[in-house]
């Protein structure tokens, strides 16, 4: 845990808050069986984890910092295939701005005279998503899915799963956990994901496309109190 505790600054780590969260679920409550576990699940064949990776950055584009997994895992499925795991964890945290937030934001620096890759940066990740509905700059989805997402595909394994591991703590509060899940759930709607079996009331399991990559999603609820 100390180790884990140069990785934040004081405001980040703190009990009962995501990243202190996520590094007791691993260190101290076996979380890389339970997640192993839910992973083999949702993929209807055993997998094992090799490297599990704090704050595992993978570039998605060419624009300035990549995606930043609060854990990046690699592995491989009973099958032989490659497997990343791209784990997003929370609490209450939210997914952050809508896409149409970060996209009028850009557009004003750009106004202003301000370089910026912004405008660039989501253009590209718009083109990723042509299932469904689809996502516009005019789109409330959250900008966070997006980049997520991408930077699970872009790891570069045969088999991506999007994993966001919710931790149910004493600062746990509900209604904010709620409206993650809808917006969770507004994305994958808006990407043309399909919900798919799990063996648990606690997780959500979701499939769908990006970038003509499969791509598994993953919610789930972890009570650590």
């Amino acid at each position: 845990m100390e180790d884990w505790e140069q990785l934040h600054s004081a405001t980040q780590w703190k009990p009962g808050r995501s990243a202190h969260s996520v590094a007791d679920f691993i260190v101290n409550r076996n979380g890389a069986g339970h997640l192993r576990d839910r992973v083999s699940s949702a993929l209807r064949e055993p997998v094992e984890f090799h490297t599990i990776t704090p704050e595992y950055e993978v570039r998605f584009d060419r624009y300035g910092q990549g995606r930043v997994h609060d854990l990046g895992i690699r592995g491989m499925t009973a099958s032989g295939k490659s497997l990343f795991v791209g784990v997003e964890a929370k609490v209450d945290e939210s997914f952050g701005q809508s896409v149409a937030y970060e996209w009028q934001e850009a557009a004003e620096r750009e106004a202003n005279g301000q370089r910026t890759n912004k405008p660039a940066r989501i253009r590209e990740l718009l083109a990723r998503f042509t299932e469904g509905p689809g996502i516009t700059e005019e789109s409330e989805v959250r900008y966070q899915l997006l980049y997520g997402t991408a930077g699970t595909v872009d790891a570069g394994a045969d088999v991506s799963v999007f994993y966001v591991a919710v931790f149910v703590t004493d600062a746990y509060r509900p209604a904010y956990g709620e409206k993650n899940y809808q917006d969770y759930l507004q994305f994958i709607e808006a990407a043309g994901g399909s919900p798919a079996s799990s063996d648990s009331a606690k997780a959500s399991v979701h499939e769908l496309t990006l970038s003509g990559r499969d791509l598994v999603a993953i919610y789930e609820y972890f009570d650590i109190r």
